[in-house]
């Protein structure tokens, strides 16, 4: 949790257990360049108010992690007209504790993806059990398996 990678090798990047958090996958079509990010917050500002982004936990946030994993993936020559995104997670796991972090991390990077031009293209969100995710980062299928 609260991490991501990018990577251009063929890899299988794996990310167990994600509850209210958001797992995003980018994946390069053209030059085959991966990123799977697990936050677990929505907002970098809702929490770190004016702080600069050397100081704020690489993947802990939606917006904040999607903006390092894509300056990565441009650093390997992906260009975000190439890039797909998948989202899996933003489950309600907290009941009346709070019930919208799920989707208020869902809503985040809809709206950051939009924000930095990745097509998101596909979305396995909510309801009340976590998922386990695989994505391969050469051909960049995503594997969701329900965890109950």
């Amino acid at each position: 949790m609260g991490e991501f990678v990018v990577s251009k090798e063929d890899d299988c990047l794996i990310a167990p257990a994600v509850g209210s958090c958001l797992v995003i996958t980018m994946h390069e079509h053209i030059l085959k360049i991966g990123g799977m990010i697990h936050a677990m917050l929505p907002h970098s500002k809702d929490s770190f108010g004016s702080f600069m982004l050397e100081e704020i936990p690489d993947g802990k946030y939606v917006d904040i992690a999607i903006d390092l994993a894509l300056e990565k993936m441009k650093a390997f020559g992906g260009e975000p007209e190439n890039i797909e995104a998948k989202v899996v997670g933003g489950a309600n796991m907290f009941g009346l504790y709070h019930p919208d972090i799920g989707k208020d991390n869902f809503l985040s990077a809809k709206k950051k993806l939009r924000e930095v031009g990745v097509k998101l293209t596909r979305a396995s969100i909510g309801g009340s059990i976590g998922r386990s995710v695989e994505f391969s980062v050469f051909s960049g299928i995503v594997k969701v398996i329900l965890t109950l």
